[in-house]
């Protein structure tokens, strides 16, 4: 791993925020928010999103999911971007939203334009969303480059900083087995963290579309958050899925049912033999939606 020496402070967001330890939800998972609403409503707050390692420690290592188990699935503050296994980096990661049709572009460093199969991460506050055209793009103070990102899915060790899979296979048995869902390529958070569904919070979402709905959860320093947080009221105008033949409230009611059973079967059977069950999962929340 090589943190780079670029120092280039983000235009907007406020890096001087301070980390946890506590945590607080911010926004339910049933009232759900898209990536940018998430920043959106953390930065108005003056916040910081859990990240990817922090929401590990309250999902695997203790028990403090039980409290907020209303904001999962969620996002993370840990952006991250990677392209196709054995292809360099280049100048820019650039990645399109099929959901909204957002394109995403992360600036890659100098150092890091010619590394192969790896992922860049940056946490949340020290990067910002600018919107350039019709591109947003990540300014970010600070990038860091991890090698040996998988090409794969299946179940690899977390770094020690950010809790991402990185180097070879391992047993789902190893204490620090994280399993990794990637798609080929894309500019994005690492998401989904979710204990209900039997994933055990050690399913690291790096596939999941920024516009899709999530719940959000925020750290804040020993003191408090503040009494009063900004958070908008869910829209009257639900969205609702375009399955031919059932009801929103059928769809939803199936959806749930299926999560129940895969969370019980991933009791019993290996957790990389359910990839295409838990990617049709996901794949039904973030279905066509229509406002």
């Amino acid at each position: 791993m090589v943190q780079t020496a670029q120092k280039t402070k983000p235009k907007t967001g406020n890096t001087d925020r301070v980390r946890g330890p506590n945590l607080r939800v911010l926004v339910k998972r049933a009232d759900g928010a898209s990536y940018r609403k998430a920043l959106e409503l953390a930065d108005k707050n003056n916040l910081v999103l859990a990240s990817n390692k922090r929401m590990t420690k309250a999902l695997v290592e203790t028990d403090e999911w039980k409290s907020m188990r209303e904001a999962f699935a969620c996002w993370s503050g840990t952006m991250t971007g990677y392209k196709e296994p054995g292809k360099k980096l280049g100048k820019f990661i650039e990645y399109t939203d099929l959901g909204d049709g957002q394109k995403y572009v992360f600036p890659v460093p100098e150092q890091y334009k010619n590394e192969k199969n790896m992922i860049l991460v940056v946490e949340h506050p020290n990067f910002s969303l600018v919107q350039d055209g019709k591109n947003l793009v990540v300014e970010a103070s600070e990038v860091v480059g991890l090698t040996h990102f998988p090409e794969e899915d299946g179940w690899y060790l977390g770094d020690e900083e950010f809790d991402i899979p990185t180097g070879k296979e391992v047993s789902s048995s190893e204490e620090k087995a994280r399993y990794l869902w990637r798609i080929d390529s894309r500019v994005g958070p690492v998401a989904g963290n979710d204990y209900i569904n039997g994933n055990n919070g050690r399913y690291a979402n790096l596939g999941d579309r920024p516009s899709n709905s999530l719940g959000v959860v925020v750290e804040f320093p020993e003191g408090g958050a503040p009494e009063k947080l900004e958070v908008e009221a869910p829209s009257e105008s639900k969205a609702v899925l375009e399955i031919a033949g059932s009801t929103p409230g059928e769809v939803k009611a199936l959806l749930e049912g299926f999560s129940r059973e895969l969370g019980k079967l991933g009791e019993v059977a290996k957790e990389e033999l359910l990839t295409n069950s838990r990617k049709l999962e996901q794949v039904l929340r973030s279905a066509t939606l229509k406002e």
